[in-house]
C-alpha cells in the first residue's frame, strides 16, 4: 500500500510539501491479516532451547516476566512515578507469585543461568539495579541494540552472524557488503 501525505497552502492551493510512504497492507489475500503489528510483544525463538536445568515452573515465571519487558529495551520495567522504572527483585517476585526470599533465589538462579542480567546504574548518590532479559530467550524488539548486544555478547555471539559481530565491534559505523 502507498500512503501519500500532502501539505497544501490554503490560500494558493499550491502543494508545498508531499511525502509518500509504502506500508504493509493490513490484509493480504495470501499472507492474511497483519495482527497487532503496533502492540508491545516479546518474541521467543523455536530453535533456541532453554537451559536443560531450567524447570517448567521457572519457564512459566519467565514467560510471565516477558510480558513486563519495557518497550524495546528488554529491561523488566514499567511506567511509574518519575517515568520508566525498573522492577526490583521483590517486584519481580510479586509478578510471579514469590515471597521475598524466594524472589532473591529465583533472580539469582536466572542470573547464574544467564537468562537475566543485573545492571547497576548510578543516579547521583543512588544506585538503581535494572534487570534485563537475555534476548536469545525473550526479545522485545525487531532490532538488537549495541547496548543489549554488549550485555549478552557471549550468548548472542553463538547465534548471530559474523558480519553483525563485526558491525558491533566497529561501533555500528561500517557498512555490510
Amino acid at each position: 500500500m502507498k500512503k501519500e501525505t500532502k501539505y497544501i497552502d490554503e490560500k494558493t492551493g499550491e502543494i508545498r510539501h508531499g511525502r509518500v510512504q509504502y506500508i504493509d497492507a493490513a490484509f493480504d489475500e495470501e499472507k492474511g491479516y497483519l495482527f497487532w503489528n503496533r502492540k508491545k510483544f516479546a518474541k521467543t525463538f523455536q530453535d533456541i532451547d532453554y537451559p536443560d536445568d531450567l524447570s517448567m515452573i521457572d519457564r512459566g515465571r519467565l514467560a510471565t516476566l516477558a510480558k513486563k519487558i519495557y518497550s524495546n529495551t528488554n529491561m523488566l520495567g514499567y511506567r511509574g512515578n518519575g517515568g520508566v522504572r525498573p522492577y526490583d527483585i521483590e517486584g519481580i517476585g510479586r509478578l510471579v507469585g514469590l515471597k521475598r526470599s524466594q524472589s532473591y533465589s529465583f533472580v539469582n538462579r536466572m542470573i547464574e543461568m544467564r537468562i537475566l542480567k543485573a545492571v547497576p546504574v548510578q543516579f547521583g548518590d543512588r544506585t538503581e539495579t535494572q534487570y534485563y532479559m537475555n534476548p536469545v530467550y525473550f526479545f522485545s524488539s525487531n532490532r538488537l541494540s549495541l547496548n543489549l548486544y554488549l550485555l549478552f555478547r557471549e550468548e548472542l555471539d553463538a547465534v548471530i552472524p559474523d558480519w553483525v559481530k563485526r558491525e558491533f565491534a566497529a561501533g555500528g559505523g561500517s557498512k555490510h557488503g
